[in-house]
């Protein structure tokens, strides 16, 4: 008999799963997170621990899964400590705090870093990724290889469903900033998705070669640590400001020669694929080279997504970057999602609106993350915290509760999409009320603390 997670996972495959998704939907999705819960609070040990002290031995309704959601920020609770100290083992054993299956089979022996580890990971079958870590401090999230497998029809179709008018079939030039390889989680699907573009033979232009490593992003941070601390002198830190500038002169070098590539096949179907403060960059470096609006081909395609970053661009920045490639909404690939879950909400158009898949349960909640105010009926428009259950999370509890403000149509019916849609997306840290705090960030994040201690 097809369990209901079974039921749903099925339409990861589908080219359309929002207006193809099945009836009766938000019942399907109720059993397949009571089926879910069955199984992980069995494996998942902080999942275990959260739902023995809650009493909790059932999801009746969704209003039972909200005390058990972590946090975005639960996946990076590891003591620091265990990086500058090269305690591989200790990592192996946080990360098991949080994984639904053993850890203890990764060797952690003559393991030189973080990356190594995750290497490491991978080999004993578990595909460990990262957040961007633009914080400091990356998030490590587990994965097998099943899922990982699934979700990869996911990825394409949510970035391709966005440009209906075009589809993939290797007829343009590709230009990424995504590298080869590495530990976010978007470099697997994105290659993929480059393939399927690009011309064959030449046709993908990547700005980086090098593979994503996380202590890329983490390295600085912990220099500045282990210096305040006595650990290292000024000279390692200057060694590494100098390494820093002499990356940076190459990176500068590469960006040039990857735009003068832009500029001299810019009069054939692009598909350029950044986030949005890069475009932002690109749009500047082209005009200042004399490149006016709209001098690019009639088909060119921009597939951007993600926040600003904190960085300094005017606030028409869309309208801008849209005018000067020439793209209207039929040829902006767009998506709404986060590393912690499976595919993309995808964008709908010309609506400019984000769709939500089968397989993810929408969750909003109030700021803290304490109350759940899906409509009781189905319908309506709902504005609040946004969470997600990932059906498809099977290496670890797919429950997660994000740092976006959103604001959630449950039943619009628009265009024929069945899911709930996504109609405005905004980070609370990036607002003047904050982020504020998490009722069960501390709470799981206590629970890790003690079963690594013990």
């Amino acid at each position: 008999m097809t369990t209901a997670t079974e039921t749903l996972l099925v339409y990861m495959d589908n080219p359309d799963p929002f207006r193809g998704a099945p009836d009766k939907l938000a019942e399907l999705q109720l059993e397949a997170v009571r089926e879910r819960f069955a199984q992980q609070v069995k494996r998942v040990p902080v999942l275990a621990r959260r739902a023995k002290e809650l009493g909790v031995t059932e999801i009746k309704t969704l209003d039972d899964l909200v005390p058990l959601l972590f946090a975005h920020t639960n996946y990076k609770s590891y003591p620091e400590a265990f990086v500058d100290n090269g305690q591989w083992k200790h990592m192996s054993m946080w990360l098991q705090t949080l994984s639904s299956v053993s850890t203890a089979n990764i060797d952690v022996e003559g393991c030189k870093d973080v990356d190594d580890w995750i290497d490491r990971a991978k080999d004993a079958g578990h595909f460990v990724f990262s957040s961007s870590g633009t914080s400091g401090k990356n998030s490590f999230l587990n994965e097998g290889a099943e899922e990982r497998e699934r979700a990869k029809n996911a990825y394409l179709h949510g970035f391709n469903i966005a440009t209906p008018d075009h589809k993939p079939v290797q007829d343009r030039h590709v230009f990424s900033v995504m590298a080869p390889k590495g530990v976010h989680k978007l470099t697997h699907s994105c290659n993929f998705l480059y393939d399927a573009w690009a011309k064959p033979d030449g046709g993908l232009h990547r700005l980086i070669e090098a593979p994503m490593k996380a202590m890329d992003t983490m390295r600085p941070h912990q220099l500045r640590r282990l210096l305040a601390s006595g650990k290292i002198g000024p000279a390692e830190m200057e060694a590494f400001e100098k390494e820093m500038e002499t990356k940076a002169e190459e990176n500068g070098v590469r960006f040039d020669n990857w735009i003068k590539e832009i500029v001299e096949l810019r009069h054939e179907p692009l598909y350029i694929a950044c986030m949005w403060a890069q475009a932002w960059m690109i749009v500047e470096r082209l005009r200042a080279m004399d490149i006016k609006d709209g001098d690019f081909h009639p088909d060119t395609i921009l597939s951007v997504g993600g926040g600003t970053k904190g960085a300094k661009i005017p606030v028409d920045y869309r309208e801008q970057i849209k005018s000067f490639f020439g793209v209207d909404e039929s040829r902006l690939s767009n998506s709404y999602g986060m590393v912690e879950i499976s595919g993309f909400n995808a964008l709908i158009q010309p609506h400019g609106v984000y769709a939500t898949p089968p397989w993810l349960v929408p969750l909003v909640l109030d700021k803290s993350g304490d109350k759940l105010l899906n409509p009781a009926d189905g319908k309506g428009l709902v504005e609040g915290r946004m969470a997600f259950f990932d059906l498809n999370a099977e290496y670890r509890w797919g429950g997660i509760i994000s740092g976006d403000k959103v604001t959630v149509e449950f039943g619009s019916g628009l265009d024929g999409v069945k899911t709930p849609i996504v109609r405005s997306i905004a980070r609370y840290a990036d607002l003047e009320e904050g982020e504020g705090k998490l009722t069960c960030a501390g709470t799981i994040d206590g629970y890790v603390r003690g079963s690594v201690a013990a």
